[in-house]
């Protein structure tokens, strides 16, 4: 099974991971899906939150969050499901990438480069893209996403970079964390960590 993972790890690293493509764009918003008011920290009529993507970049981004301190951080999985032949072929499997960043005067900035986790290697097409982001959960983010991970038979890869980028304050933390990585079912995705959910891809919108 060791020696399995390792061949796996290997094609990956010719693939891409959630929100890939070096000539992909795209930009989405989030809200807090609990009410129509959004939750604790994320208040759908005054917080601005929302994303976007470019090739290997994601960069996240919030203002007005509540019920937060400097330095806190706020974990975000990036989903979606992905085709590269050979290794996943279609109709392709599920993948999810665990990204941090900090919150300062109530404010959130995630600057992520894929590149430091398997992103951008080989042609891939993705589809299905979803982000979800949760309040800290340091078991999670130290090790226990692996372990959810393996949980729905993927295989968990941390930051393959000899050099990450760290958080600032938190600064012995990675800001790409890992890939979750299925390679035969889509729809897959890495389980949610025990902490609040924050905020999903989504809008508010009003009806007539």
């Amino acid at each position: 099974m060791k020696k399995l993972a390792v061949i796996v790890a290997m094609g990956l690293a010719c693939a891409s991971p959630a929100l890939a493509g070096p000539k992909d764009k795209s930009a989405n918003t989030l809200i807090g899906p609990q009410s129509f008011t959004g939750n604790a920290t994320v208040n759908n009529q005054t917080t601005t939150f929302g994303y976007k993507s470019k090739g290997c970049s994601v960069q996240i981004a919030a203002k007005g969050l509540s019920g937060t301190a400097d330095g806190d951080i706020i974990m975000c999985i990036a989903d979606a499901d992905v085709v590269s032949p050979p290794v996943i072929n279609a109709p392709g499997g599920g993948n999810g990438v665990l990204l941090l960043g900090e919150v300062k005067k109530g404010a959130l900035k995630i600057k992520a480069d894929l590149t430091e986790d398997l992103c951008g290697s080989t042609a891939a097409i993705q589809f299905n893209g979803n982000m979800r982001c949760f309040l800290d959960d340091l078991a999670f983010r130290t090790g226990g996403w692996q372990t959810a991970c393996t949980s729905v038979g993927s295989l968990p890869i941390p930051n393959q970079s000899m050099d990450p980028t760290k958080l600032k304050v938190n600064n012995t933390e990675n800001v790409v964390v890992g890939l979750c990585q299925n390679t035969t079912t889509p729809g897959v995705r890495l389980p949610a960590p025990s902490s609040a959910l924050i905020a999903v891809q989504g809008a508010l919108v009003n009806v007539q």
